[in-house]
């Protein structure tokens, strides 16, 4: 039998295998933030596939921190519908967290009709947005708005919950010095710009209890000058283990760093139809971008697995399972990343939404490549439309 399909328990929550859906913006949900039948269909697919741990799309904790079609957890009316959720995924057997967060400056005033905050007042170039910075009341709501949540979470019956400190959203902010040049004590030194997300932790852990596994998703570095550097996040990842967190999964980049939690292609042209604050752009704008697009961001190559060595170096370094996430697509090298001692559990994201049933082909003896070819499509086309894979291929416009 494969390595990645050995079972295994975090706490109470026992996995028939080591493979994860890494937690996926499906843009699935209504106004209200409430899932649509689109996401209980989509869940069902990706549990049928055999997948052991599914975490949900990133789901806001108060609405000045959504964006466009996000699953919201900030009401206790929330709640009845995602138990019908959760018993959904549990009779398809698989086990299912829900990862929460605040886009903090990554998002737009369309989406909270509030300007945007953030630790520090830092303009996002890939957003056009300036943030105001937070006070004092705007963090200790947002903390609280946090534990709440992940109250809420256990309460629907999820089997844990996931807290988004990576990708540039507000937890990755604080943590990252490009976006928290604060003088008080949420900024400076490392453990002063970790002391939002470990004020979350310690009331979370409080509202959930000591049984129920709280796991966080982390940028360990980030492509960005003054971002996060590799042995800065290595020390942070040992600190958020030595604090409680029951699993790490080690991810990188922020949203302005020219696509470094992606890798691969970058389609300027989907960029420039689709994106509301882009098509508004006049046509010097248009050419500059379409012609010298790739040399101003400068994208990344893909190269798969291109966190496992991150996140082996953490490993190393805590005794909480760690998660890799970033762009495997060979059963392979899988499974060398178990045995490597790399990390203990696979993340996956573009590879599911190629192909949702990969796990249950991979069981059966396969040793194919996932079908996911890295285009990106399924990324850049979700301000308009719900994620899947487009294989390489062009929409027309949505003018909707």
């Amino acid at each position: 039998m494969s390595v990645l399909f050995e079972k295994t328990a975090i706490k109470d929550m026992e996995l028939k295998n080591r493979l994860v859906r890494s937690a996926t913006h499906e843009a699935m949900a209504d106004d209200r933030g409430f899932p649509t039948d689109h996401l209980f269909k989509f869940y069902d697919r990706l549990a049928n596939g055999g997948v052991g741990l599914i975490i949900t799309g990133n789901t806001y904790v108060s609405r000045d921190g959504r964006s466009k079609a996000m699953l919201g957890i900030d009401t206790d009316e929330h709640i009845p519908n995602y138990r019908k959720l959760v018993n959904n995924v549990h009779q398809n057997g698989a086990k299912i967290a829900m990862q929460i967060n605040h886009c903090g400056r990554q998002t737009t005033k369309d989406m909270t009709g509030t300007q945007p905050m953030a630790p520090t007042a830092v303009f996002d170039k890939s957003l056009f947005v300036m943030p105001r910075e937070m006070t004092e009341a705007d963090i200790e709501r947002t903390v609280d708005a946090f534990a709440q949540s992940a109250r809420r979470v256990r309460e629907s019956g999820f089997d844990a919950v996931q807290l988004h400190g990576a990708h540039g959203y507000l937890i990755s902010q604080f943590l990252c010095p490009h976006t928290n040049r604060r003088k008080d004590r949420w900024g400076g030194a490392l453990e002063n710009r970790m002391r939002f997300v470990t004020e979350i932790y310690k009331r979370t852990r409080k509202n959930v209890g000591d049984d129920y596994p709280i796991f966080i998703k982390i940028s360990a570095y980030d492509h960005i000058k003054n971002g996060l550097k590799p042995e800065e996040g290595v020390v942070m990842a040992s600190k958020m283990a030595h604090l409680g967190f029951d699993g790490i999964e080690v991810s990188c980049g922020i949203g302005e760093d020219g696509g470094s939690t992606l890798r691969g292609e970058i389609p300027f042209d989907v960029i420039l139809d689709e994106w509301d604050m882009y098509k508004e752009k006049g046509f010097i704008f248009r050419f500059i971008m379409t012609k010298f697009g790739k040399k101003l961001l400068k994208p990344i190559p893909f190269t798969q697995g291109y966190n496992r060595e991150t996140a082996k170096i953490i490993r190393k370094k805590v005794n909480v399972p760690i998660f890799a996430v970033g762009g495997m697509v060979a059963p392979t090298f899988m499974e060398e990343t178990i045995h490597s001692g790399a990390a203990d559990y696979i993340s996956l994201s573009r590879a599911f939404i190629a192909d949702p049933k990969f796990p249950n082909k991979i069981k059966e003896g396969s040793r194919e490549l996932s079908r996911c070819i890295h285009c990106n499509l399924c990324f850049f086309y979700l301000s308009t439309r719900s994620v899947r894979c487009y294989q390489g291929k062009r929409m027309k416009s949505n003018q909707s």
